[in-house]
């Protein structure tokens, strides 16, 4: 039987929306701390409007802009100059912000060739060009493709920098992530365990980027059933969250929910119940009721009603969850479907055909729209408030649902493992390993 889904939280394996972001914001204040004579250029101020407009959410703009700022860097510089690069890189940014993901890599390509032939093999602006590149590939679910490219970054990145700077930080904990989210726990520990030595000796006690660390570290022991190696970290991260933000704070939440976790997976239900609701309380108090991270505590502490057979105060949290996130979460999001699959095994536990079949159907549905770019103007609340995100595809997302959930929710609804099909012509869903079946085809 398949059982509901507890969500961990480390702000390290965020989606990779908010890295776009951040590279976007990057790449602008780049531009904009050039010296007076270079602001003044041409080039730069309209890579700058660019940007700018991106950030405005004046898409097509943007898009004109950037291409302009390629021709000009094309007609000063020269088909083969690292500033024509450069100008396409922007263009790719802006491209990926919008979900453009072919238009983004075929300047991607174009910018990492030029950069190729034109500078040394170790330069550190071939690191970017494959960072970029990485980064859009990751977005997309291809991850075959991400590893060695974040691995090239990192040599690079080490060899002109060292190891302690935090662009190198920064690489090696996308690298660790990646390996992460692919199960690949033996090769992402040493990245985070690096990361976590050059952080405790560079930054200090009570820096957020160590609680960080020390929780996506704990997740990935936890991943390995190595509990004796995650409480330790946990506590220590709980302690330092604590000293630098109080008892009342999202992030003192966030280490009380990953502690709650170890505890349930443990078997030790009620010291995790009682985390489980005091990060309730902190969430309720400093987010408000309606706030996403409410809802993920919600539902955690509905798994752990349902471990314990109790199923109508699951139901009951679990469809308070699912009502805050119809209101502040995108269709495709992955908290949506983690809450409307808990809700399909709840009630097939039960043996209420009706309800699970209604709610499965829900999950393909919301995964149907994960697998489609979105659109801009949808507006998910993040921290309690309401902001625009730029859209994405939502594989990554998609790809949480396995092949053997899928089929083994399908076989349990309708007993007939033969409806299970390839939909092929559904290239997303079959990259992710996604088999839509006749009952969940729209």
């Amino acid at each position: 039987m398949i059982k509901p889904i507890t969500t961990f939280e480390n702000h390290v394996l965020r989606p990779a929306i908010h890295t776009i972001k951040m590279a976007l914001l990057l790449t602008l204040a780049a531009l904009c701390i050039l010296p007076a004579y270079a602001r003044g250029d041409l080039l730069t101020d309209v890579e700058t409007e660019a940007l700018m407009l991106n950030k405005q959410d004046r898409y097509s703009e943007a898009v004109s802009t950037a291409k302009e700022s390629v021709k000009i860097a094309e007609d000063t510089f020269g088909a083969d100059h690292p500033r024509l690069a450069k100008a396409m890189s922007v263009l790719g940014l802006i491209y990926f912000s919008q979900g453009k993901y072919s238009e983004a890599e075929s300047v991607y390509l174009q910018a990492l060739k030029i950069d190729e032939n034109a500078l040394v093999k170790d330069h550190p602006d071939l690191a970017t060009d494959l960072d970029n590149l990485a980064l859009l590939y990751q977005a997309q679910g291809r991850y075959a493709e991400c590893i060695p490219l974040y691995k090239r970054v990192l040599k690079i990145r080490e060899k002109a920098f060292g190891l302690d700077k935090p662009i190198v930080v920064t690489s090696r904990n996308r690298l660790g992530s990646l390996y992460f989210s692919q199960k690949m726990y033996d090769e992402a520990i040493p990245l985070f365990k690096q990361t976590l030595a050059i952080q405790e000796k560079t930054s200090g006690p009570d820096r957020d980027s160590i609680v960080e660390t020390l929780n996506i570290l704990a997740l990935a022991y936890h991943a390995q059933g190595k509990y004796d190696k995650v409480e330790p970290l946990l506590k220590r991260a709980l302690a330092m969250s604590e000293k630098k933000h109080g008892q009342f704070h999202p992030e003192y939440a966030t280490s009380l929910n990953n502690l709650a976790g170890l505890y349930k997976a443990q078997g030790k239900y009620s010291k995790s119940l009682q985390l489980y609701k005091r990060a309730l309380e902190i969430r309720e108090r400093t987010l408000g009721p309606d706030h996403p991270d409410v809802a993920k505590s919600l539902s955690n502490m509905g798994t752990l009603y349902f471990s314990k057979a109790r199923f109508g105060e699951a139901e009951r949290l679990y469809k308070r969850a699912l009502s805050i996130n119809e209101k502040a979460l995108k269709p495709g999001h992955p908290d949506m479907a983690t809450l409307l699959n808990n809700l399909v095994v709840l009630y097939n536990t039960q043996g209420k055909r009706a309800k699970a079949q209604h709610y499965h159907k829900r999950l393909m549905s919301t995964w149907d729209s994960a697998l489609k770019p979105e659109s801009s103007d949808t507006s998910p609340a993040t921290q309690g408030t309401t902001q625009k995100e730029k859209p994405y595809s939502g594989r990554v997302y998609a790809s949480k649902f396995s092949r053997s959930f899928h089929r083994r929710n399908c076989v349990e609804l309708t007993g007939k493992e033969e409806e299970i099909i390839d939909f092929k012509s559904r290239k997303h869903a079959m990259r992710d390993g996604a088999i839509p079946c006749k009952i969940c085809k729209p």
